[in-house]
C-alpha cells in the first residue's frame, strides 16, 4: 500500500461525491464491532459464530448476529453453513472484505500514534506500544489475542 498522499482535487470528480463516499465507508468502519469482526476474520480466515464471540471480548450474541448480518448484506462476509444438524455456520471474508486490511492497519497505527492511554482506557485497551507489538498490523487489534498467546485489552 502506498503511502503517499492523494490531493483531495484527485479523490473524486466532485466535492460531493468524495463526501458521499467518505459517509459509505463511515457507515461500515464506524460502527464499533465491524472493523474488529473485520479484524478477526482477517486473522483466522474463518469461524464459527461461537470461535468469533469468543474472540471478540464483550460482544453480545445479538450484537455479533446482527453485525455479521449487515457485513453479509453488504458483501464484506461469506456466511457458509458447514452442517445442517446441529447447525454449524463458518464465516469468512469476501475478496472485497480482505481488502479492508489496508484501511484498518493505518486506522491501527493512528490509534497508537493519537490516542493516549487515558482515552483507551474507557474502551478497555491501550495504545502503549510494547516490543511485541511493535511494527504490528490491524491482525493485533484491541481486544484480540495476540502474537504471543495474551489479550490484548
Amino acid at each position: 500500500m502506498s503511502t503517499e498522499r492523494i490531493p483531495v482535487a484527485r479523490m473524486d470528480s466532485t466535492y460531493a461525491g468524495t463526501q458521499q463516499l467518505l459517509i459509505e465507508v463511515a457507515d461500515i468502519l464506524g460502527h464499533k464491532w465491524h472493523p474488529v469482526i473485520i479484524h478477526q476474520l482477517l486473522r483466522e480466515e474463518s469461524l464459527t459464530f461461537s470461535g468469533l464471540q469468543s474472540a471478540i471480548v464483550d460482544i453480545s450474541n445479538k450484537m455479533l448476529s446482527d453485525s455479521l448480518s449487515t457485513l453479509e448484506s453488504q458483501g464484506l462476509v461469506d456466511r457458509d453453513v458447514v452442517s445442517e444438524k446441529p447447525v454449524r455456520v463458518r464465516y469468512s471474508l469476501t475478496d472485497r472484505g480482505r481488502e479492508l486490511e489496508s484501511v484498518l492497519d493505518p486506522m491501527v497505527r493512528w490509534g497508537r500514534d493519537h490516542l493516549d492511554d487515558s482515552m483507551c482506557s474507557m474502551t478497555g485497551s491501550t495504545s502503549a506500544e510494547t516490543p511485541e507489538s511493535a511494527g504490528s498490523t490491524s491482525a493485533d487489534l484491541p481486544g484480540s489475542p495476540r502474537r504471543n498467546g495474551g489479550t490484548e485489552r
